[in-house]
């Protein structure tokens, strides 16, 4: 072997990896291989997915990792939201209305999401999102527009996902490395706040939010509408 193309990256560059989780796959003469991390700490891409490189040529390194293994074990964070994929945002929002007593919903057609990458690859999934509380929990409905690769894609339709708002969002990921679960899809919301899916090897998707003062405050307004709605309108409209 004296060549081997970058095929795509399989954990975002700057995340906290683990020994031996596979860190991107290698295309050869007659194979496709996933090449796994020679060691724990933070990634560093160097390489860009579809070029070319010699044997000996750096693509990456893994810098000691800041988050110390007691943080890395456990989980940072509580249990804040459900996610659910449908097929129809207004008939969700009445299925929910009507049997929780959730709401009002909050909706936001085709959310922007800065640096988005599914399996290590960008993508630009267009989704619409409506949001509301039923008690103390947030429920988070989504409707997939397209058919780009996401881990909203990938969800079974009417499955609820839970999702942790995490206060340490990298101690969060490396608690979901350390315990072998894999990252799906990541980015960023348009107000601020990092996301990332993980898929457990028993194939369940847990969904992890960074706690961001904008996202935070968006959320109170939220849990306020929701203690004084009247039970009469199903959506409103933030001010």
């Amino acid at each position: 072997m004296r060549e081997g193309t970058l095929v795509a990256w399989l954990a975002p560059d700057g995340s906290v990896v683990a020994e031996g989780q596979p860190l991107f796959t290698l295309e050869l003469e007659k194979s496709t291989m996933d090449v796994e991390s020679p060691a724990a700490g933070v990634l560093r891409q160097v390489g860009q997915a579809g070029t070319t490189y010699k044997v000996g040529e750096i693509i990456g390194e893994i810098a000691p990792a800041l988050v110390s293994h007691a943080q890395a074990t456990a989980v940072v964070g509580s249990l804040q939201r459900v996610v659910q994929v449908v097929m129809n945002l207004d008939a969700a929002i009445k299925w929910w209305g009507a049997s929780t007593g959730a709401g009002p919903f909050f909706q936001f057609p085709h959310m922007t999401l800065a640096g988005c990458d599914h399996l290590g690859a960008p993508v630009e999934p267009d989704i619409s999102v409506a949001i509301g509380f039923s008690g103390e929990t947030m429920i988070e409905l989504v409707r997939v527009h397209d058919r780009s690769a996401s881990a909203w894609q990938e969800a079974p339709e009417g499955a609820l996902l839970p999702s942790i708002l995490a206060d340490d969002f990298d101690a969060a990921c490396a608690s979901q490395y350390v315990a072998g679960n894999s990252l799906l899809t990541s980015g960023v919301y348009q107000y601020g706040g990092r996301f990332a899916f993980f898929r457990s090897q028993s194939g369940t998707i847990l969904m992890l939010v960074e706690k961001h003062f904008v996202l935070t405050q968006l959320a109170e307004k939220m849990r306020l509408a929701h203690r004084e709605w009247d039970r009469v309108i199903l959506t409103a409209t933030l001010r």
